[in-house]
Parts: structure tokens; C-alpha cells; sequence
């Protein structure tokens, strides 16, 4: 391209900076959304969920019990 004329060093830095900003601006978008709450980490792969997921899901909601003030549950989608 850079061969023809289609494209030069200024237009590559200038798609660059305007690429950057667009992804930046889309994560900061994205940290702003509620995240989702942590329970789909459990529901979303199997149809019926196995025992051994039950109980990580009943250790993760006893932890968040338990310890739940030091993580950013407010974040979270109830």
C-alpha cells in the first residue's frame, strides 16, 4: 500500500492514535457496566449443574458471607 501511495507513516500513526482512543474509551465504558453477578460463574455451562460446581458455589457464597467487605460486591449485578 505504502508501495502505491494508499497509505504513509502519518496516516499508520494517526490510525493508530484514533485506534488506541476507541479501545480505551471502550474499556472505560465496559468498567462503568455492572459486572455480572458471581453466581453465573456456576449456571452458564451446564445444563444441570454438577455436584462438584454445587459445592464451589455454596464455598464461594459462604466466603462472600464471610469475607464479602473486601471485595467490590457493590460492582455486581444482584
Amino acid at each position: 500500500m505504502a508501495n502505491r501511495g494508499w497509505w504513509d507513516e502519518e496516516e499508520e500513526k494517526g490510525w493508530r492514535k484514533s485506534s488506541r482512543k476507541m479501545v480505551l474509551e471502550a474499556f472505560e465504558q465496559a468498567e462503568r457496566e455492572p459486572k455480572p453477578p458471581p453466581a453465573l460463574l456456576f449456571s452458564d455451562v451446564y445444563l444441570e449443574m454438577p455436584p462438584r460446581l454445587r459445592r464451589q458455589r455454596a464455598e464461594l457464597e459462604r466466603h462472600l458471607e464471610t469475607y464479602g467487605e473486601h471485595y467490590p460486591l457493590q460492582q455486581f449485578q444482584k
